[in-house]
């Protein structure tokens, strides 16, 4: 089957620079470790896939609908550090060597450019999310649609539907619902105040959804989480909604224009030059193998992909 890879672009590049020292450098003295851990993933990545069809996935430069309909989303993270902020643009200028087409979308995260295309692509084509991001998962709705999750220990998990439903013990698409009760603290999502995971979990294998919990309030027990559900009725709904991957964003690329056969050595090698990445260098072959050692950590010790 043909296999259709899309990249949460700033997941990657968040796990990069965190996994990665600060004293990765360019010729400037400006810092490298993203753009080398982004880089080393991405080779890694096409490596395993290789993909006939590929996207790379940005976020909205403006506050998205989601901030506008609840002010406090995300309010609680930290402005992104400046060390991140001044490589984004080398990153993209990697993704531009390589020849993967970028998508953004104003107003909308990558999660829901992310769902738009997978909701758009995944019919008859193998469609892989790479993502350590968890909330990807309520994205798993058929065998055709898998996420590629990097463990903690560096170790590589797939996610399908069928683990995404024996994780949660219950349907994957389900996990807004989920988050709607629970909430989600990574996000400050509220969900219903003084509803657990086991609690939340236990309602949604009961009632299906939020809205089905609240059309049979009358039968919840025992009586104090009916008050707790009453109480807090709007804000469960308000945070499904915030927790809901968007899969209508107006995204107008055809799969044609995703497609993706092999990168332009010439560009790539050029821009590996460009910021000294000679481990790099030799691992894609451009290079002979008894050349000058560079002091880069080898693939095998990034902890990445």
């Amino acid at each position: 089957m043909r296999k259709f890879l899309i990249i949460d672009t700033f997941n990657f590049l968040h796990r990069a620079y965190h996994a990665l020292p600060a004293t990765f450098r360019d010729q400037n003295g400006e810092p490298t470790n993203a753009v080398y851990g982004f880089t080393s993933m991405l080779i890694n990545v096409l490596n395993q896939i290789k993909p006939q069809y590929m996207v790379a996935a940005l976020e909205s430069e403006r506050p998205t609908f989601r901030v506008e309909d609840f002010t406090a989303y995300k309010a609680h993270r930290k402005p992104m550090e400046d060390g991140l902020t001044v490589q984004i643009p080398k990153c993209l200028e990697i993704l531009d060597a390589f020849g993967i087409r970028q998508i953004q979308v104003e107003g909308y995260e990558a999660d829901d450019v992310i769902g738009t295309l997978v909701k758009k692509f995944s019919d008859g084509i193998e469609t892989v999310i790479v993502s350590n991001d968890r909330d990807m998962w309520q994205l798993a709705t058929n065998s055709n649609i898998v996420i590629m999750y990097p463990g903690k220990k560096g170790e590589m998990e797939w996610i399908g539907a069928k683990e995404a439903d024996a994780r949660f013990g219950f349907d994957a698409h389900k996990i807004p619902d989920y988050k709607g009760l629970r909430g989600d603290p990574s996000d400050n999502i509220p969900g219903v105040f003084g509803i657990g995971e086991k609690t939340a979990t236990s309602l949604i294998q009961k009632y299906g959804s939020v809205e089905e919990i609240y059309k049979n309030i009358d039968r919840v027990e025992p009586e104090s989480l009916r008050k707790k559900l009453t109480e807090n009725y709007e804000q469960a709904l308000m945070s499904k909604k915030l927790a809901q991957i968007i899969t209508d964003v107006p995204v107008t690329v055809s799969l044609g224009e995703c497609k993706y056969s092999d990168f332009n050595r010439g560009a790539v090698k050029n821009v590996l030059q460009k910021y000294n990445f000679k481990s790099l260098i030799r691992r894609l072959g451009f290079e002979d193998e008894s050349s000058k050692k560079s002091s880069e950590p080898p693939a095998n010790q990034l902890n990445l992909l």
